[in-house]
């Protein structure tokens, strides 16, 4: 009996893939990647049955590997970089109100896992040491003070150390707002990208396309819900982006070291804003902010905001189609007020962005007014309070070679 449960364990190995497959870069597919993008999140911060956002991240390889987390808020300003130890085929499910309240996730390479507790390694796993994790490994838990200031860039309230500065946008409801990125990586390390280091042949991070995972949007209360998706995989091909727009250009200089394959700019989304679909449909948008986000003055905005757009329409079920927004020259720009302004948001389709019709598709090309600006769409949508479902958009355009216009209905 061992010598056959020997063997089948061996021939089990033996089918698993020792590197993950990929499928072609910017084809903006879900095959394990370099990077991931949590595209939007929410944590109510002063409700323990309010929304959250939980996150997994995968090693689809045998080998382990190290993954670089940064938090950044709805104003493209990084927070808080950890790191997160992964074991061959190990996955690891963070909840950010965890992360708000000041925990961690736990996990340690096997220099400070000795007895294998915190990542244990599995069957068909390896485990290895990584550099430079002394004090970050296994991770301590976040200062009183850490705390304190993650939770205020987040929910757009000023600095504590300077009152006439802020990272997020403020909407005084109490619910931390932003995004994830997920970088593959050599090195622990507390960087971000636009560091010095974070990029490059021996910068942190690595280009090894071995990360997958999926989010969820979680509302534990009475009515509870939850919807979720794939994490948005970034694929790493160094090689092809030299000098070529990137997912990271915005950070190394648009010179394409990070060679992350780069977002589309045109997409399609369905949306459903009656019925059974009581609580409609809302947009997840990510939007690049075509500059490195930095603190701002909090009696005013981002130097980047507002975001503006190229062209919405929206479709019916009988092709009828409406325009909401324009900008088709930059002379008319500054007088029509922007959709999306926000560098990520959560828009509720009817409400914050009113539509003539109950169901059908939005057209978003998300350009800007004289450049391209990359973008994720995703709808979340809900039903009696009972059924809820999270979708990604469907890109319209190359982003490898983005067209902003070639697929503008602007006859209509």
């Amino acid at each position: 009996m061992r010598r056959s449960l020997s063997s089948l364990l061996f021939a089990l190995a033996a089918a698993l893939p020792a590197v993950p497959l990929h499928a072609k870069v910017c084809a903006l597919d879900n095959p394990p990647a370099a990077t991931l993008l949590l595209p939007y999140f929410e944590v109510d911060t002063g409700s323990a049955t309010g929304v959250t956002t939980l996150f997994a991240i995968g090693n689809a390889g045998a080998a382990a590997t190290l993954a670089h987390v940064i938090l950044w808020t709805d104003a493209a300003v990084p927070t808080l970089a950890f790191d997160v130890y992964l074991t061959g085929y190990d996955v690891q499910t963070i909840n950010l109100r965890d992360v708000f309240a000041g925990r961690l996730p736990s996990t340690a390479d096997a220099a400070h896992d000795q007895q294998d507790r915190i990542s244990p390694r599995g069957e068909f796993s390896q485990d290895s040491v990584v550099a430079g994790c002394d004090g970050l490994l296994p991770p301590p838990p976040l200062p009183a003070q850490a705390v304190d200031a993650l939770v205020r860039a987040h929910t757009g309230l000023a600095s504590a150390n300077n009152p006439a500065q802020c990272s997020g946008l403020a909407y005084n409801d109490g619910v931390a707002r932003g995004y994830v990125t997920v970088d593959v990586a050599r090195r622990c390390s507390v960087k971000v990208p636009g560091d010095a280091g974070y990029f490059g042949a021996d910068g942190v991070a690595a280009d090894s396309n071995v990360l997958w995972g999926d989010f969820y949007y979680v509302t534990p209360g009475t009515v509870a819900t939850a919807q979720g998706q794939n994490l948005v995989r970034l694929e790493s091909a160094p090689a092809t982006f030299a000098g070529k727009p990137t997912f990271y250009g915005r950070y190394d200089g648009a010179s394409g070291a990070d060679g992350r394959e780069p977002l589309s700019t045109t997409w399609a989304a369905r949306f459903l804003a009656g019925g059974p679909f009581d609580a409609t449909t809302d947009l997840i948008l990510w939007r690049d902010a075509r500059r490195a986000g930095a603190p701002f003055a909090c009696s005013g905005k981002p130097a980047w905001f507002p975001l503006d757009q190229r062209t919405v329409f929206v479709f019916d079920e009988e092709e009828n189609a409406y325009q909401l927004g324009v900008c088709n020259l930059p002379i008319l720009c500054p007088l029509i007020p922007p959709l999306f302004p926000q560098a990520v948001a959560r828009v509720r389709v009817g409400t914050d962005l009113p539509v003539p019709v109950t169901f059908g598709w939005l057209f978003l090309d998300l350009n800007g007014a004289i450049d391209t600006a990359p973008s994720w769409v995703g709808t979340v949508a809900s039903a009696r309070s009972q059924f809820s479902v999270g979708l990604a958009g469907t890109p319209l355009d190359d982003p490898c070679a983005p067209h902003p216009g070639a697929l503008d209905p602007g006859s209509f």
